[in-house]
This record gives structure tokens, sequence and C-alpha cells, in this order.
């Protein structure tokens, strides 16, 4: 927690897009929501940094959130959770994976199966990357 913790106050100073972080029942109501639409449930590394701040979005890098936010007094169509399951919830590939996040030339997953997460490339589908811990995904995301 306090690698994720630094890693997101320097990203603040690097002027990303943050938000509130999401309050337990938030989250706990998004995990169930996508464990009964066939996915898996929000791994706790995830729902550490979903604390911390629900959702990012820098530099290319986008971390999908549980709810939408509010900007300007619109609604800012920031990338959900439970959104982007159904986008990637009919392919094989993803049947026990959940998309935490994209970048611009890969996809953030948890990799419920074998407990890790995972880089996969967009376009090909190949892993990349597997690490046990969310937080070590994203400090080598952000430190590219």
């Amino acid at each position: 927690m306090i690698l994720l913790k630094t890693l997101i106050s320097q990203l603040k100073m690097k002027e990303a897009l943050l938000f509130r972080g999401a309050n337990l029942t938030e989250a706990q109501a998004t995990s169930i929501m996508l464990v009964k639409a066939g996915s898996v449930r929000i791994p706790r590394g995830y729902l550490s940094f979903l604390n911390l701040s629900d959702g990012l979005a820098w530099n290319g890098l986008e971390l999908f959130s549980c709810g939408l936010h509010e900007r300007a007094g619109t609604v800012f169509d920031h990338p959900t959770l439970t959104d982007y399951h159904t986008k990637y919830a009919k392919g094989h590939f993803f049947s026990k994976r959940l998309v935490l996040g994209r970048g611009v030339e890969y996809l953030v997953c948890y990799n419920a199966e074998n407990h890790c997460y995972e880089l996969v490339d967009r376009d090909s589908l190949c892993i990349m990357l597997k690490l046990p811990r969310f937080e070590d995904v994203f400090f080598r995301i952000i430190n590219e």
C-alpha cells in the first residue's frame, strides 16, 4: 500500500487525472455486478488502488473506475470496469481475466486463474508481462 501511495503522489506531480477514492461499498457493488455478469471479482490489489483513486488517466494510460465521475456539471466519460467487461467478455481469452485498464499498446488485466496481473498486447493478445502484485505492474507502467 505504501508503494501505491508513493506512485499516486508521483503522478499527482505529473498532472495525472486522479479521482476521489472509491468507498468499500462502491467497490463491492461493482465487484458483485462483474461476477453476476460472468466476470471475476475485483482483485484485492486493485481494490487498494481504487480506494486511493477511483480510476486514473495519465500519458495514454487509463485505469478503469467503479463509477462515473462528474466534471463541470456533466458526467465525465472515464471508462468503468463494468463497461470494459462487456466489451471483452465475449472472447475466450478473457473468460478468467478482468480488464483493469489500457495503455496505447496494451491492456492491464488480472488473471484470476493464475492469480497474477498481466500486461497484454492489445492486438495480438500476447502476454507481455506477468507480476504477482498490482503495485508492481503499476510501478513498471509509470516508470517505462
